[in-house]
């Protein structure tokens, strides 16, 4: 697919499913699948739209009551899996079905506001309290390099 296809097919699913706030919104490019994901500013629900085929094919919609509005995304390829940062957590998400594989919560009070996934590392998440990371089996996001014991 040529890039010049690529980006007018990704602007027209931008403005057709975000409207006109979609300027503040999240989106996210994946031009090696054909991808995009949107969620207009203000949003809870990310939008997995394929544009590979020369159609605009809805794959999934990501949601969570737990997470607030959607500040971040990220696609990792391997697994198709969907990190969704939200305002108050973080979910990843199957990105063909939309269903949360997990969910953690940000600490108290703290407004959540990036999203960094290294490879096949730990998602860290930061906000001006500091930087946070998702522990495999807690509930919660911990501050990056705290030891944690799953007794």
């Amino acid at each position: 697919m040529s890039g010049v296809f690529f980006r007018v097919f990704s602007a027209c699913a931008f403005a057709l499913f975000s409207g006109v706030a979609a300027a503040a919104g999240v989106e996210l490019r994946v031009p090696e699948l054909g991808w995009v994901l949107l969620a207009p500013a203000g949003s809870a629900e990310l939008r997995v739209l394929d544009l590979s085929r020369g159609a605009i094919t809805p794959l999934a919609t990501l949601r969570s009551r737990g997470r607030g509005p959607v500040v971040a995304a990220h696609l990792q390829q391997e697994g198709r899996r969907v990190w969704v940062l939200g305002e108050r957590g973080l979910d990843v998400h199957d990105a063909y079905n939309g269903r949360v594989l997990a969910h953690w919560d940000g600490p108290d009070g703290v407004r959540l506001e990036g999203l960094e996934v290294p490879g096949r590392g730990r998602p860290v998440v930061w906000a001006a309290a500091g930087r946070y990371e998702a522990v495999v089996g807690a509930a919660f996001l911990v501050p990056v390099g705290t030891r944690v014991s799953m007794r």
